[in-house]
C-alpha cells in the first residue's frame, strides 16, 4: 500500500491514483435531501420507540436517594449510610452527584414517571448529537448505516442512569478527537476545560477525554511527520487541560483512578465482563472495524499509522467490557463513516429537485409522527412495572423498627427506595464503596461458597431477599429452618428461625469458591 492517506492531510503536489471503488479524499457531495436522510430519521425513531419502557436499571432507585441526600445535606460524602449495614473504612463520596441531583429533583417534581421522561429526553439528545456528528463528516446514506451499527446492537445500554450523560459528551468528544487526528482542528482549551469539569461531576467516564487526547498525541508521534508537530503539541495541551477539568470535582485527582477502582471492585458484575467476539452486542463495533480494515487494504495510498492505531485502540477498549462497547463504537463512528463515505458503495444517484422536496417532506413527516408516537408511548409507561421485588419491599416497609436484610445484589435499589425507613441492607450497587473482596465473598455466598455461614452470622439478618433458585435459598429453607414468607417474581422473602440465622452444629458442607 503506497501513496496518500484516506483522510485529508496537507494536499500533495500531485494527485495520487484512486483505488477502484474509492473516491478521492474530498468532502462527499450531498443533495439537499437524500434517501439517506429519511433512512437516518427512520432508524432514529425506531431506536427511540424501542427505548421506551419502565425503569430497568437496578441502580436508578438508590441514585435518586443519594441525590436527595445531596440536596438535603449539601455534601457529597458520607451518603447512603442510613440504609446500609456495611460500614466502610472511610466515608464514601459519590463521583456522579450532578446526575444524581438531577434525577432526584426530577423525581421530586414528577415522581418515578419523571425518571422515564428524563431518560427519553437524554436518549433523544444522544441520537440528535450522534446524527449531527456523522452528517458533518459523511454522506447521509453512510451516516444512516453507521448510526444503526453504533446504536442498535447496544440498545440495552440506553437506560435511566448517569452513563447516558457520558454518552452525550462522548458524541462531542468523538468529533473533537477525529478532527484533531485527521485535520489538526483543535478545540479551544477554555471550551474543553468547563465541558470536562461538567462531565466529571455527572459521570466517571470523563476520563475518556484525556485518554482520547493522549491517544491522538501518541498516534501522531508514531507517524513521525514534522508537518503534524502542531497537532501533537495541541493534543498534549488538551490532555493536560482535560485532566485539570476532570479534577474539579468532590473527589479531585482520585477521579482519574475511578476506572481502576471500579474494575477491581466489579469482577462479578456482568457488564464489566470481557466481551466475546460472538456477542451480538459487539456486532456494530466489529463491523465498523472490519470495514475500516477492508477499505485500508484496498487503498493504493499508505494509510497513516495514527489512524490504524486509533481504530485498534478503540476496538480493543470496547471489547474489555460490555459497558465499553457503545462508548467505543461512538468514538470510532466518525472515522468509519468518513472512510466509508468516500467509497461508491453508499452513494446513490443524486435525486432530482422535485424528488429532494418529496424526500424532505416525507422525512419531516416521519420525524413529527415518530416524536408524537414517542410522547404517547412514554406517557403510557408504568415506571415501576419492572421494579422487582417491589411487593417484598412494600411488605418490609410495614415492619416496625429496624429490619436487617441479607439481600441479593440486584434487589438493593428497590429495597432501599421502597423498603421503609427502617430497612438496613447488607449490600447495594455502590461497588466502589464495598470493594471487590466483599462483593466477591457476597456473591459466592449465594452459591454456598466458602465462608457463607460466617458472612450470614456477621449480617445477623431479620430477613433475606434472595433469588428463589439460588443454592442459598434452598439451604436456608430445607436445612436451616428458615420460613418462606412470600415470593415476588424470581425473588423470595425468607425469615430466620427464632434461634438465629443458622442452626448450631450445621453439617452443611460449603462449596469451593471456584
Amino acid at each position: 500500500m503506497t501513496a496518500v492517506s484516506i483522510e485529508s492531510d496537507p494536499a500533495p503536489a500531485v494527485e495520487p491514483p484512486v483505488a477502484p471503488g474509492i473516491q478521492q479524499d474530498s468532502p462527499p457531495r450531498r443533495a439537499s435531501w437524500e434517501v439517506g436522510h429519511l433512512a437516518l430519521a427512520a432508524v432514529a425513531i425506531a431506536i427511540l420507540l424501542l427505548s421506551v419502557g419502565p425503569i430497568t436499571d437496578i441502580d436508578t432507585y438508590w441514585h435518586v436517594l443519594i441525590g436527595q441526600e445531596v440536596l438535603d445535606s449539601g455534601r457529597t460524602g458520607g451518603l447512603g449510610n442510613s440504609w446500609s449495614l456495611y460500614v466502610p473504612g472511610q466515608d464514601w463520596i459519590t463521583s456522579q452527584w450532578g446526575s444524581e441531583v438531577v434525577m432526584s429533583a426530577t423525581h421530586q417534581l414528577f415522581g418515578w414517571s419523571g425518571i422515564v421522561w428524563l431518560r427519553t429526553l437524554l436518549v433523544l439528545t444522544l441520537l440528535a448529537a450522534l446524527a449531527v456528528l456523522l452528517l458533518k463528516r459523511a454522506s447521509a446514506s453512510t451516516s444512516a448505516v453507521v448510526f444503526a451499527l453504533v446504536l442498535v446492537p447496544c440498545l440495552i445500554v440506553l437506560q435511566e442512569r448517569p452513563l447516558l450523560a457520558s454518552l452525550i459528551f462522548l458524541a462531542w468528544l468523538s468529533g473533537v478527537g477525529y478532527d484533531l487526528l485527521t485535520k489538526g482542528r483543535q478545540p479551544r482549551w477554555f471550551v474543553v476545560l468547563p465541558l470536562v469539569a461538567l462531565w466529571a461531576n455527572l459521570h466517571g467516564m470523563w476520563v475518556l477525554a484525556p485518554a482520547t487526547f493522549a491517544l491522538v498525541a501518541i498516534t501522531i508521534a508514531v507517524d513521525r511527520n514534522p508537518a503534524k508537530s502542531g497537532r501533537l503539541r495541541g493534543a498534549l495541551i488538551l490532555t493536560v487541560v482535560s485532566i485539570l477539568g476532570g479534577c474539579l470535582t468532590s473527589i479531585g485527582i482520585k477521579g482519574l483512578l475511578l476506572p481502576f477502582v471500579f474494575r477491581s471492585a466489579t469482577p462479578q458484575i456482568s457488564e464489566w465482563q470481557p466481551v466475546p467476539l460472538t456477542s451480538p452486542q459487539s456486532f456494530g463495533l466489529a463491523a465498523m472495524f472490519v470495514t475500516l480494515v477492508y477499505l485500508w487494504a484496498r487503498s493504493p495510498s499508505r494509510v497513516p499509522r495514527s489512524h490504524i492505531i486509533y481504530a485498534i485502540a478503540w476496538c480493543a477498549f470496547g471489547f474489555t467490557a460490555y459497558r465499553n462497547l457503545l462508548p467505543a463504537a461512538i468514538m470510532m463512528a466518525p472515522l468509519a463513516a468518513a472512510s466509508l463515505s468516500r467509497t461508491r458503495l453508499l452513494h446513490p444517484r443524486r435525486p432530482a429537485p422535485e424528488q429532494q422536496k418529496a424526500i424532505g417532506v416525507v422525512t419531516a413527516i416521519t420525524l413529527i409522527a415518530g416524536l408524537a408516537g414517542l410522547i404517547a408511548a412514554t406517557a403510557r409507561v408504568d415506571p415501576l412495572a419492572a421494579a422487582k421485588p417491589l411487593a417484598i419491599a412494600e411488605r418490609l416497609a410495614k415492619q416496625p423498627g429496624e429490619t436487617r436484610v441479607f439481600n441479593g445484589y440486584n434487589t438493593a435499589g428497590v429495597l432501599a427506595a421502597f423498603g421503609g425507613d427502617g430497612i438496613r441492607l447488607a449490600i447495594d450497587g455502590r461497588s466502589d464503596r464495598f470493594g471487590g473482596d466483599y462483593i466477591e465473598r457476597y456473591v459466592e455466598a449465594m452459591s454456598l461458597g466458602e465462608g457463607w455461614q460466617d458472612l450470614l452470622r456477621q449480617v445477623d439478618p431479620d430477613a433475606a431477599v434472595i433469588d428463589t433458585s439460588s443454592a442459598l435459598a434452598y439451604e436456608l429453607t430445607k436445612n436451616q429452618g428458615w420460613t418462606l414468607v412470600m415470593t415476588d417474581g424470581t425473588y423470595s422473602l425468607l425469615t430466620p428461625p427464632p434461634n438465629g440465622p443458622l442452626r448450631e452444629g450445621s453439617t452443611s458442607a460449603p462449596l469451593s469458591a471456584s
